[in-house]
């Protein structure tokens, strides 16, 4: 569609020079290429953008850094909801709960395949807080 407009537009507003016409059509032509830089002004703008009102203290992100010697895996659940999230993470790596819902969350930390827990407590995450969690 937009190529078809282009077109039209080349068309008329070169129409006097392409039949040889006087100069005293040059306003003609002036006014015809005045018309296309709009046309492409229009067609070449963004698009406007669904906007994003971030976290707006709906959610956070919580990231576990480990610096042990041997992989753990970090349970959370949160208070209100009884979500559950689980992850693994391989010594001297960093994992992220991304997008969790405000509150109170219980964490409980273990090393990878014991039963016995390293940490267990709760953590308060607020809305648009990002936290760090290290593990030494």
């Amino acid at each position: 569609m937009k190529v078809i407009l282009l077109w039209l537009c080349i068309c008329f507003g070169l129409n006097p020079i392409l039949y040889g016409q006087t100069a005293d059509k040059t306003s003609d032509v002036i006014e015809g290429g005045k018309l296309i830089v709009e046309l492409v002004k229009v067609l070449g703008t963004k698009k406007e953008t669904i906007r994003d009102d971030g976290c707006k203290g709906q959610h956070a992100d919580l990231c576990v850094v480990n610096e042990t010697p041997s992989s753990i895996t970090v349970s959370l659940e949160q208070h209100t909801s009884h979500e559950k999230r689980e992850v693994v993470i391989l010594p001297a790596g960093k994992e992220c709960f991304l997008r969790a819902g405000i509150g109170v969350w219980t964490y409980d930390l273990k090393y990878s395949g014991q039963l016995t827990s390293i940490r267990k407590g709760d953590v308060l995450i607020e809305g648009c807080n990002n936290l760090t969690m290290t593990i030494k």
